[in-house]
């Protein structure tokens, strides 16, 4: 059929009883296009390795066989030939820990890259809606909050803030952020882990493949427990030639504030 594409998201052609695989990180999943109807089947594998490979394929399957436990059907008067994959953000906030936690000192700032995980995204022709949508691989709740009965319930992201751009390491199942931290109080500003709402930003790949949302800005004044939330326009400076491959999931509002940053003393329940 094709060439096998440069990244595991893009447009592909389905010929009718055609099956193509994709292998990423610890998720494989199967769509095959058939008459009246698309089947979707998924699962998750165990890993040695957090490859930052990945595969696919078109393959000689019939999904209703039943090699698969996880089976999705999607039935219509007929079939079209094109089929949409595209990399998502979280459905929620994505909380992300500092190797080891830092003080940003009063009336400074600091820059570091945080990674938030990807979801898997089928669309169908020219819908705008996704009809299936999975994460890679599924994140670990997490409450993010002063207590159990004001926060909210968010993601636990597996990677640590970086500040150097030279310690992030490339992995598909993984989109990368520049995070700008100001601490605009009088006191020391202690990070010990920071809540990302990645719902309001998009995602912008680089001619190598590499994900990235646009960087974002985080003011916090101590005079309430809320930080200003900032986004900046496009990919940020390091990858300044990316290009939009997916909107945010809300669109953003002008001087949102956000609670951003919290110390050692929470409870965390990943």
């Amino acid at each position: 059929m094709e060439e096998s594409p440069k990244e595991w998201w893009g447009d592909f052609t389905f010929e009718i009883g055609a099956t193509a695989l994709w292998e990423i990180s610890s998720l494989r999943i199967a769509v095959q296009r058939l008459p009246a109807e698309w089947l979707v089947a998924h699962e998750q594998i165990e890993v040695v390795e957090d490859s930052p490979g990945w595969h696919f394929s078109y393959i000689n399957s019939n999904l209703k066989d039943g090699e698969w436990a996880n089976i999705s059907r999607f039935v219509s008067q007929s079939t079209t030939e094109q089929l949409t994959v595209r990399p998502a953000l979280a459905d929620r906030s994505v909380v992300s820990r500092p190797f080891t936690p830092f003080t940003v000192q009063a009336d400074e700032e600091v820059t570091i890259f945080v990674g938030t995980p990807l979801w898997f995204t089928l669309r169908i022709g020219s819908q705008e809606e996704s009809i299936f949508e999975i994460p890679i691989r599924r994140p670990s709740d997490t409450w993010f909050g002063p207590s159990t009965l004001e926060g909210e319930l968010c993601y636990a992201s597996r990677t640590y803030g970086r500040l150097n751009l030279e310690n992030i390491t490339d992995n598909p199942r993984w989109a990368h952020t520049q995070l700008h931290i100001v601490n605009r109080s009088e006191a020391p500003l202690l990070v010990a882990r920071i809540s990302l709402p990645v719902l309001f930003l998009s995602l912008f790949a680089t001619a190598d493949g590499v994900l990235w949302t646009e960087a974002v800005k985080m003011a916090e004044e101590r005079k309430t427990s809320l930080a200003e939330f900032g986004i900046e326009d496009g990919p940020p400076q390091v990858a300044s030639r990316a290009q939009l491959v997916a909107p945010p999931r809300k669109h953003p509002q002008k001087g949102m504030l956000v609670r951003a940053f919290s110390v050692l003393t929470l409870q965390s329940f990943d």
